[in-house]
């Protein structure tokens, strides 16, 4: 088995590494210790075709491979970390899983934009008692006229603040319990309030 990169995947890994050397490393300590968030950066990135690396070209993607996005997301990490969970959220929480499981519509309308970074992706599912278990947590879910009313709250969402895109976990059906009684849902950020930034150990920027 040959484990030798293909000449394209190291022209990414090259473009990524030369990005971040100008851009990341300069300002990654004073971004962590300000707790600054820099929206401006993810803007360069997509300009560069790093925020769908993997996503097809007919979405607004790059359309390259998956090696080539966890090369991307090896080097901005080398950079700052905070930066890389970032667009590992936006990616493979957010744009890869809607590229799988949306249906049509929502592969059309909200894949291009995430793809593009033209939006952010945010992943909802943790909650005060709930950690990372979707099968506890009490968000609900109701159908209301012609869509669903959301009523919970949701903690540690990365992305949260800046995100223009939620995929949002809720419980639809209460008599399953677990996580068989949970679905997801797309949510645009005009349907969510964010209420407070937490306090980390890291992961500031």
């Amino acid at each position: 088995m040959d484990f030798e990169l293909a000449p394209e995947q190291k022209e990414i890994q090259a473009l990524t590494r030369d990005f971040v050397r100008a851009e990341v490393e300069p300002h990654a300590a004073t971004w962590d210790r300000e707790h600054h968030f820099p929206r401006e950066l993810f803007a360069k990135l997509a300009e560069l075709g790093l925020m769908g690396v993997c996503v097809p070209e007919e979405y607004g993607g790059a359309g390259a491979d998956f090696v080539s996005y966890v090369l991307v997301l090896e080097e901005l990490s080398r950079g700052d970390a905070g930066v890389g969970v970032t667009v590992a959220v936006h990616t493979s929480a957010v744009t890869l899983p809607l590229l799988r499981f949306g249906t049509d519509e929502q592969r059309a309308r909200f894949v291009p934009p995430l793809a593009r970074g033209e939006h952010l992706g945010a992943f909802a599912l943790t909650e005060a008692e709930a950690g990372s278990d979707a099968g506890a947590l009490r968000t609900k879910a109701k159908p209301d006229g012609d869509g669903w009313r959301i009523t919970g709250a949701k903690q540690w969402i990365t992305n949260g603040r800046h995100a223009g895109t939620f995929l949002l976990f809720a419980r639809t059906d209460p008599e399953t319990p677990g996580a068989k009684g949970v679905s997801a849902f797309v949510l645009d950020a005009d349907h969510v309030r964010v209420t407070r930034d937490e306090e980390k150990l890291g992961l500031n920027s």
